[in-house]
């Protein structure tokens, strides 16, 4: 599915500090979902390139000022694997969540998340 995308060790790190972020109270496949969705940008063509860029782009994502003091166990990491690797959670074309539906173009919930496909 990911064919192109090998992270680096500082990379699986920052995804690892957003997922336990975003998601630490969410279960397995919330917090893998989550990595999905940064990986599922890398990928959509109107995104940014790299996890960094992804990450960190303004008005994005709530987590950024928290991301120092993340403390991401073997399960973010373990949700980065199956993220990368499957079985998947979300459909490729699913690039949104929040603890609200972000658009009219709704997936499903997981937890405590709504994710939401790009508006067409």
């Amino acid at each position: 599915r990911y064919p192109d995308i090998e992270l680096t060790l500082e990379e699986q790190n920052l995804l690892a500090r957003m997922v336990w972020v975003e998601a630490q109270g969410e279960p397995f496949e919330g917090q893998q979902a989550i990595a999905e969705i940064v990986l599922n940008r890398l990928v959509a063509e109107n995104f940014q390139s790299s996890v960094k860029n992804v990450v960190y782009a303004e008005n994005q994502f709530r987590s950024t000022a928290f991301l120092e003091d993340a403390k991401p166990t073997s399960i973010q990491y373990e949700a980065i694997e199956r993220a990368l690797e499957g079985p998947y959670v979300l459909p490729i074309d699913v690039v949104f969540f929040a603890t609200y539906p972000v658009n009219d173009n709704i997936w499903g919930e997981i937890g405590g998340h709504i994710f939401c496909y790009q508006n067409s």
